[in-house]
């Protein structure tokens, strides 16, 4: 076997890192600037139950980002964003860290790091009942009732909310062409248009309706919870590109959390709320 010359090697290793060299210095040692400085900030939802209340004020998330600010050694600064901000703050370098119920996917790997997740999701629906399918028993059966989200496909007009900018409304648009979008900027205003009637439905993750319509009566009795079938999403910390040793340590503190079993009782502490 031929074996591969040194000017063939040296291309290939300034090839891979080529892409840290590009990097900001200041983002590349992003680990050692938060040590010195003593202080981490981080990007949190405004508002994201059970993984976030009202800002910041407890959640899961919240709970994971002091523990890894004590991890560190550092004091934590949580700055509350809209979704349309998350990555362009991380980018820009206003935030170091991003937990704010991220879910990984192609597009956003493209401008920032992801951490290994910390927790896993499916995609779920809220529908009015009201244009469910009914089943009759007897002698006669009418159309098989909607189970999972994936059965949303049998509909067409059908109006579903969903926050712009989420891989939610990716879904929606690569999944579901027949159905119609009514494009939200937060939770609020998602269940504001399934009360409304301006939505026949809200699209978001199992967690966060799943919370909703166990604590909300109004919710559970007008309308249907759809799970999302097989389909899995992985909620991970989003690092700047090239922090390598920060998105190290993250790794390391994500998985001791999970093999404590320390985020399964904050889920279940939480959810309870």
């Amino acid at each position: 076997m031929k074996r591969p010359s040194f000017f063939a090697l040296t291309a290939l290793i300034l090839a891979f890192l080529a892409p840290l060299a590009a990097q900001d210095p200041e983002r590349t040692d992003l680990y050692n600037e938060i040590q010195k400085r003593g202080t981490v900030t981080i990007g949190i939802s405004e508002n994201y139950p059970p993984l976030n209340f009202e800002k910041g004020r407890k959640g899961v998330e919240i709970e994971i980002a002091r523990e890894l600010g004590a991890f560190m050694s550092a004091k934590v600064k949580l700055v509350p964003l809209k979704i349309a901000d998350y990555l362009p703050a991380l980018e820009r370098g206003d935030i170091d860290l991003l937990i704010a119920g991220l879910s990984r996917n192609l597009p956003r790997a493209q401008k920032i790091w992801f951490s290994e997740p910390y927790i896993t999701i499916t995609p779920a629906a809220l529908i009015s009942k009201r244009v469910l399918p009914q089943t009759k028993y007897g002698d006669q059966f009418e159309e098989a009732p909607l189970r999972t989200i994936w059965d949303l496909g049998r509909f067409h007009g059908f109006k579903c909310a969903v926050k712009k900018g989420s891989s939610y409304e990716v879904l929606l648009t690569s999944r579901f062409p027949g159905i119609t979008r009514v494009l939200v900027a937060d939770n609020t205003e998602g269940f504001a248009s399934l009360r409304r009637g301006t939505a026949q439905g809200f699209i978001h993750d199992s967690l966060f309706l799943q919370y909703h319509y166990r604590k909300d009566a109004s919710l559970s009795g007008a309308f249907a919870l759809l799970s999302g079938g097989d389909v899995v999403e992985e909620l991970c910390v989003g690092i700047p590109f090239g922090a390598a040793v920060l998105k190290n340590q993250v790794d390391v503190f994500i998985a001791e959390m999970k093999r404590q079993g320390q985020i399964s009782e904050w889920l279940d502490k939480y959810g309870k709320e």
